[in-house]
């Protein structure tokens, strides 16, 4: 009786256990932006704001607070969007660039921004971002966010493209 016990027990934990691990349905969506800056990778990650974590905020123009880090792995900030406060960690850092989540958000968003070097004097300002879509409401909340983004960002990298192109 013991065994059959602790084998049920066992039985309900895998079980429990895998539906726990099982993904929810996902519809992703991904936009990748690139420009070309004249500037060599370590002047223009410095002048477009790669290694000042809520430099992006003044290029798409929403309010950003570091929460904590300066940047490293696991460093948090709080953008100000429209729909509210959205906390954002980074998840990933190189040299020249930073992934970062939004880890309370029904979309599961992730970005990317980096710099790739091309010569001794230019480089490639590279972002990536992707969501699940399937956690907005409707298509038109779809819609909206992908073509926001679009402008918004588009709009962002000009900016920075500027920015590290100013003597």
């Amino acid at each position: 009786m013991k065994k059959i016990m602790i084998a049920s027990a066992m039985l309900a934990l895998a079980v429990g256990g895998a539906q726990a691990q099982t993904p929810q349905p996902a519809d992703w969506v991904t936009l990748n932006f690139s420009i070309d800056i004249a500037r060599p990778a370590d002047v223009a990650w410095q002048k477009a704001g790669g290694n000042d974590w809520c430099a992006i905020g003044k290029y798409i123009n929403l309010p950003c607070t570091v929460n904590s880090g300066k940047g490293e792995l696991g460093s948090l900030r709080t953008i100000v969007t429209a729909g509210g406060p959205v906390i954002e960690n980074i998840v990933a850092r190189t040299k020249y660039s930073y992934t970062y989540a939004q880890p309370f958000t029904p979309v599961f968003y992730h970005g990317t921004m980096a710099i790739e070097p091309l010569t001794a004097t230019t480089s490639r300002l590279t972002y990536a971002l992707i969501w699940n879509q399937n956690g907005l409401p409707d298509q038109k909340a779809r819609t909206d966010a992908l073509e926001g983004r679009k402008v918004r960002f588009q709009a962002a990298m000009e900016k920075m493209k500027a920015a590290a192109e100013a003597p």
